[in-house]
């Protein structure tokens, strides 16, 4: 298995490879890991909030997305 600074290693020249060094550059100033604790922002966006309820809110925007595009 390798390690990380290995596989960063290996991801950038393979970035550089495919898309050059300028697009590669470009692709790295574009990428940004995100920040936060999602599952603490979960929380407080889902709570109260059944599984039933977000499935049916799923399907209904899932038709909604679906009409939009005929």
């Amino acid at each position: 298995m390798r390690t990380a600074t290995e596989l960063q290693d290996l991801a950038w020249r393979a970035l550089v490879k495919e898309l050059g060094l300028a697009d590669a550059l470009r692709y790295r100033i574009l990428f940004q890991p995100g920040t936060g604790d999602y599952c603490r922002e979960r929380q407080g966006l889902f709570s109260g909030i059944s599984l039933e309820r977000w499935l049916d809110d799923l399907a209904q925007w899932e038709r909604q997305k679906a009409a939009a595009q005929s």
